[in-house]
């Protein structure tokens, strides 16, 4: 699916979505093809909740939870950079 495939599909309502196709440019993740995990009405806690859950589960798979009243997917990359402390 497309972005407004899924809009269409799932009207105002929170859903998980997994990126199957997608690419960087400049700062920004590209999704060119989704898939809907789940849709959830007006709940986002229920949403973040399940996101949390596959996220620990499938560290691999590249989820969003996302509101589709969203005009278009504007996913920011961003670049983590951590501190390590020597015990």
């Amino acid at each position: 699916m497309i972005w407004e495939e899924v809009k269409n599909a799932y009207p105002n309502q929170w859903v998980i979505i997994e990126a199957i196709e997608a690419y960087t440019e400049g700062d920004k993740r590209i999704i060119a093809q989704i898939t809907v995990v789940n849709n959830f009405q007006d709940d986002n806690n229920k949403a973040l909740l399940q996101y949390l859950q596959l996220h620990r589960k499938h560290r691999e798979r590249e989820l969003y939870v996302v509101h589709t009243s969203r005009p278009e997917l504007d996913i920011i990359e961003q670049k983590w950079i951590g501190v390590r402390a020597d015990i």
